[in-house]
C-alpha cells in the first residue's frame, strides 16, 4: 500500500512539472521605435570614421 501512494504521489509531481513546463504563456516582445534615417546616416558615419582611423587615412598634424 506505501509503494502505491508515493508512486502516485511521484506521479503527480511529474505531471504538475510537466504542465507548467509545456504550456508557457505567450510573452510579446516590446515593440522598439521605429528607425530614424538621421540614426542610420549616424551609424554609417561613425563606422567610416572608425574604418579611417583604424586605417591611419586622418593624418594628425604635429
Amino acid at each position: 500500500m506505501k509503494n502505491q501512494q508515493e508512486l502516485a504521489a511521484i506521479s503527480a509531481v511529474i505531471a504538475l512539472i510537466n504542465s507548467e513546463v509545456s504550456s508557457p504563456e505567450y510573452i510579446q516582445p516590446k515593440q522598439g521605435n521605429p528607425p530614424h534615417p538621421y540614426a542610420a546616416y549616424g551609424r554609417q558615419l561613425t563606422m567610416q570614421y572608425r574604418d579611417i582611423t583604424q586605417r591611419r587615412i586622418i593624418k594628425r598634424s604635429r
